[in-house]
């Protein structure tokens, strides 16, 4: 494990000369391939709209951070003292909860490769079809059945595909 300190004194590892940061105002550690952010400074750090004072908090690469609510983290500075294994700066943000006085971060929220439209469609689309099979099925039983047959056909259909989808 190791561990820089950010700063305004000469003594720290990235120095930020800033009447604002304290002297000793963080340390970063990469733990297991994420970053460890601890403040312990007077002002605070600003992380994701939070403000935390002397408290831990593991940050995504590229984590909206602000030292003392007002001065970003040198970020460039950080990948060069402390570099990821296998992965790119500014690939994912930080989003934070708190468990027992600990701030865990989770990855970003994935992009939805089907779009909710299609989700939507797949719901409605039996629907119709069963009020159809129900408005029809005494003037024209034909019609009335067949709109029952693709109403059962494409519930199965998103059944099935909501099945595979959350495996």
């Amino acid at each position: 494990m190791k561990t820089i300190t950010i700063g305004r004194s000469s003594k720290c590892d990235i120095i930020v000369p800033n009447e604002l940061i304290s002297r000793r105002h963080a340390e970063i550690s990469l733990i297991g391939n994420q970053y460890v952010y601890k403040d312990v400074s007077k002002n605070g750090t600003n992380i994701g709209g939070r403000i935390i004072c002397n408290e831990k908090i593991v940050i995504a690469p590229d984590a909206n951070v602000l030292l003392a609510n007002q001065v970003p983290l040198p970020w460039a500075q950080i990948y060069a003292l402390l570099p990821l294994q296998g992965i790119k700066p500014y690939e994912s943000q930080t989003v934070a909860y708190q468990d027992e006085n600990y701030i865990h971060s989770m990855p970003p929220f994935q992009k939805d490769e089907l779009g909710v439209g299609w989700g939507i469609l797949a719901f409605f689309i039996p629907i119709a079809g069963w009020i159809m099979y129900f408005c029809w099925k005494d003037r024209t039983p034909h019609r009335a059945s067949q709109a029952a047959i693709i109403a059962w056909i494409s519930f199965g259909i998103g059944f099935f595909l909501n099945i595979i989808a959350l495996s």
